[in-house]
């Protein structure tokens, strides 16, 4: 059999969560594929899991890694692969049956380097409900669906980075063609950080679907997202990728410029999260000052230039780099606010026995992660004015007409979750007798990614 997709799954101590994951690997239609299990000396049982599975198909390898490194086992993937295309599951993740078939019909028929999708966020509440919501790569850039895209998209400017690696699958011959690798650091944090950029300077054909397929999991605290150390993770590997792209050539200003770019994006981003739970020690503070010195010389040879960026990360990048203290103020009221803002939010909630949310889009789903993460078990209903949504299941409660909804709940707290529709919405309960007290609308962020982080701050 012609190995089509090799599916690396690096694991460390997912007992809890590792069977769901493979589950969902060996159950793919497409069945011409391996699945290397690369542990890295699980000690919770993950490790005779992962036998028992390969004891049961034979299209399962299971190696133990002599390093705690996700690039390591990673890269022992990547050298083991057999397959025209790889794709990476992180075990605590899931995927949907046909997620790879998909994927490599639209590899083959393109000849692309890589194709990938957009993907699920979800948590899963304290009765095994799971809660997802789907991160559209069309709210970064709109026409990048079905459209054949190069390293020109990323270095001229004119496209959205994905910044993740296991919703798509690449070609492995593209891979070793370009000697791109993981870095090899301890531990299992933002080592797919240099893998990405190092992906997206050589492409030359990527395809990008308007489906989803990949579920990816944000209730886990003991992940690496949620680590302190993401600054020092996140340095790391921005001098790791400019230590390959010395030691490969690749010297143009255009990539150069892009790099330069996306360093200042994870010095400053992640760290805009991360002071929402944690206050800066000096391990952060001598990263953020490293940070600090490459960002003044690129700026200096002119890699950073105000027209390449967008003026919030320009006004950031300036801020950071020439007046690290007002920098500083200034994100830690930003983490002020919005942690008052969730804390409120969670608080009033938490008040009402009954909650009928209002909409079934984006920001209801980021309303009802936020409310199942914090415990708040008072929804009864969703409701909606479009007649064919009634009926139906929203993250596992029943649609109903905003009229139903009066009727069975007249004395509910109506959340509205529409930031388009909220003035017809809200003069539409009140004409059905509802109290404008007991009316409000949901105004926490609705970003898949930034509405899950809550998490770490709620713990």
């Amino acid at each position: 059999m012609s190995v089509k997709v090799s599916i690396i799954m690096p694991s460390l101590n997912v007992a809890n969560y590792i069977s769901e994951c493979m589950d969902s690997v060996i159950n793919q239609t497409l069945s011409d594929i391996e699945i290397l299990c690369i542990d890295a000396g699980s000690t919770d049982g993950t490790l005779d899991i992962l036998r028992d599975y390969e004891s049961k198909d034979n299209r399962i390898k299971v190696i133990v890694s002599s390093m705690k490194s996700y690039g390591h086992q990673v890269n022992m993937g990547l050298d083991m692969a057999k397959g025209e295309y790889i794709g990476i599951v992180e075990t605590d993740d899931y995927i949907e049956s046909n997620m790879y078939e998909e994927l490599y019909e639209v590899a083959i028929d393109n000849k692309a380097d890589f194709v990938k999708s957009d993907f699920d966020v979800f948590i899963t509440s304290n009765n095994n409900q799971k809660c997802l919501m789907r991160y559209f790569l069309k709210d970064h850039m709109q026409d990048m669906y079905d459209t054949e895209v190069s390293y020109d998209m990323y270095t001229n400017r004119v496209g959205y980075m994905d910044v993740y690696i296991w919703n798509g699958i690449y070609n492995l011959s593209f891979l070793k063609k370009h000697h791109i690798r993981l870095n090899e650091t301890p531990g299992a944090a933002y080592q797919d950080c240099g893998f990405r950029y190092l992906v997206a300077m050589n492409v030359n054909k990527g395809i990008f679907l308007d489906k989803s397929f990949y579920r990816y999991r944000r209730d886990n605290t003991g992940s690496s997202v949620y680590s302190p150390k993401c600054v020092e993770w996140n340095l790391g590997e921005i001098q790791y990728i400019r230590k390959i792209m010395e030691e490969t050539g690749i010297n143009d200003v255009k990539r150069r410029a892009f790099i330069a770019r996306e360093a200042a994006t994870v010095g400053i981003g992640p760290y805009n999260a991360l002071r929402q739970w944690c206050e800066p020690n000096e391990e952060i503070i001598a990263a953020q000052n490293k940070f600090r010195e490459l960002m003044r010389d690129d700026k200096e040879k002119g890699l950073l230039r105000q027209e390449d960026m967008m003026p919030q990360s320009w006004f950031e990048m300036k801020l950071f780099v020439e007046k690290p203290q007002a920098f500083e103020d200034y994100i830690a009221m930003k983490a002020n606010v919005r942690t008052s803002l969730f804390r409120d939010f969670i608080n009033k909630m938490s008040k009402y026995k009954e909650i009928v949310v209002f909409c079934t889009g984006k920001a209801a789903s980021s309303a009802l992660c936020v409310m199942q993460m914090n415990g708040i078990k008072s929804i009864k209903a969703f409701c909606d004015n479009n007649k064919e949504k009634w009926g139906s299941d929203f993250g596992g409660y029943n649609v109903i007409s905003p009229q139903e909804a009066v009727l069975k709940y007249p004395n509910a707290y109506f959340l509205i979750a529409s930031r388009k529709y909220s003035i017809a919405i809200l003069k539409q309960l009140k004409e059905m007798n509802i109290s404008e007290d007991n009316i409000s609308v949901y105004r926490l962020p609705i970003d898949p990614i930034e509405s899950t982080n809550i998490i770490a701050n709620a713990k």
